[in-house]
């Protein structure tokens, strides 16, 4: 499963899942966790903010429920920002790696 954060882009292709809302994106991370290939965020999200916050507001949220045990992921996931931010591109993708160390240490 791939999923695709964004507030007002389509997905890359049609084998993504088009998410406009973080509060939307966390029930799907819950339920699918395991089965996420690729999670590609994008982090101001405009109006969709007021529903859960930006990027940056779920990579942090993320984190912590991997480290909590809230969500599991495969530790080969792929995390990546398409925000047209620099910064917070890095930050979203820093902290995705940061997810993945610990997701690899755990084995």
């Amino acid at each position: 499963m791939k999923v695709y954060l964004d507030d007002w882009r389509n997905s890359p292709s049609s084998d993504y899942i088009l998410v406009r809302r973080v509060d939307k994106l966390k029930e799907i991370v819950k339920k699918y966790g395991r089965e996420i290939e690729v999670l590609d965020l994008d982090n101001y999200l405009e109006e969709y903010s007021k529903f859960g916050g930006n990027g940056i507001d779920f990579i942090r949220w993320l984190e912590e429920a991997v480290y909590t045990g809230e969500v599991e992921l495969k530790p080969n996931v792929k995390i990546v920002s398409h925000s047209s931010d620099p910064y917070m591109r890095r930050l979203i993708e820093e902290i995705g790696e940061n997810i993945k160390a610990y997701l690899r240490s755990r084995r």
